[in-house]
């Protein structure tokens, strides 16, 4: 069978970045607090190309802090946190199903000013659909809804959309000398510009006086520049905001199933075949082809470290979490190595959080 449409979830899932949500609050000794903010983004674009097609789509977030949170900057009216795990989902029109986002290098901060507007603002950088975009939000909210900057609850309110904004853009890699650089290939300049080509050639061993004048040119050996600006878009936000504490989720012990379990087998013109494993022995060695073994599996999704070993060495572990089309049921995906051919039967051994599944025989020839 080429391609089904469970490999494909899985693929889709890796992609995205998808990772279980809330293992800080497992490793939090105190109390949890889940910061959450849900709505849609305005559909009128403030600025910039919406190139994600997010505008009149919903979203929703959480990011997760502990209450003993030290924060790395403060002042009158503000604490700033890094290191803040980030969960949630946005929708793209481009897309029929939400898209599911998770960071945890996400930089948050609170603000309680004397007048105005209390505010939450968060940095950070997501992966959506395969790219990295970085994001900026600053979150208004009626003067009073918290009155510390500390990490800490608060009841839920409306989130003051003519004061709130989400910014992303999509960051260009830095320019490099003596590099064939096509047309519409895009670097950011050291002053933060984004320079795209219009007539394609090898840059220089240098980097030139970029012209930072919007559609101005630079002439790069025989490259040809043209400055874009700072490429961003900036969406209002609809919705309501709350600070909730955050109750444990209690893990189940790891299972991993030996029944059910499929060989995915990537080929190199990006296409996949599936078969279940006991169709035949497991032949790395076979061919150039990428060889992943799926198992079925409990007690993952909420794990935030997940190994497997077959045969004593540790593999790749492509996917680890929800089962798309079983509820309860968890999947673990892994890429087997080409070291393992000849190993013949081999336990597979399946350690979430520290715990360590009972293992399972595979054969490898």
């Amino acid at each position: 069978m080429i391609l089904n449409m469970r490999s494909v979830a899985i693929a889709a899932v890796a992609i995205s970045g998808f990772a279980a949500s809330g293992n800080l609050v497992a490793a939090c000794t105190a109390t949890a607090i889940a910061y959450q903010a849900s709505g849609e983004f305005g559909s009128n674009i403030i600025s910039g190309a919406d190139k994600l097609e997010l505008a009149g789509e919903p979203f929703s977030i959480t990011l997760y802090a502990c209450t003993t949170k030290v924060p790395i900057k403060t002042g009158s009216d503000y604490s700033e946190y890094s290191g803040i795990e980030l969960t949630g989902e946005v929708k793209s029109r481009l897309l029929t199903a939400p898209t599911q986002i998770s960071t945890s290098q996400t930089t948050f901060t609170l603000a309680v000013p004397p007048t105005g507007y209390d505010t939450i603002k968060l940095t950070g950088s997501l992966v959506i659909e395969g790219g990295t975009i970085d994001i900026n939000a600053n979150i208004a909210l009626p003067l009073g809804t918290f009155d510390t900057t500390s990490i800490s609850a608060f009841p839920k309110t409306s989130i003051v959309t003519a004061k709130s904004q989400f910014v992303y853009s999509q960051p260009s890699p830095a320019w490099t000398p003596n590099t064939a650089y096509a047309v519409g290939a895009k670097v950011m300049d050291a002053a933060g510009d984004t320079q795209e080509v219009t007539v394609a050639g090898t840059s220089g061993a240098t980097a030139p006086a970029w012209n930072n004048t919007l559609n101005g040119t630079t002439t790069d050996n025989t490259v040809t520049w043209s400055c874009q600006g700072v490429l961003s878009t900036t969406l209002s936000v609809i919705g309501t905001a709350a600070g909730n504490v955050e109750t444990p989720t209690v893990k189940n012990s790891p299972v991993l199933h030996n029944n059910a379990v499929q060989v995915i087998t990537g080929h190199a013109d990006g296409s996949q075949t599936v078969r279940p494993l006991e169709a035949a022995p497991l032949d790395p060695a076979a061919s150039t082809d990428k060889i992943l073994l799926q198992f079925y599996a409990s007690g993952v999704r909420d794990a935030s470290e997940v190994h497997v070993q077959i045969a004593g060495q540790e593999v790749p572990v492509v996917y680890a979490g929800a089962a798309g089309h079983f509820p309860g049921l968890d999947e673990v995906t892994v890429e087997i190595p080409r070291s393992l051919s000849g190993m013949g039967d081999s336990d597979v051994v399946l350690t979430a959080d520290g715990q360590t599944a009972s293992p399972v025989r595979v054969r490898i020839q």
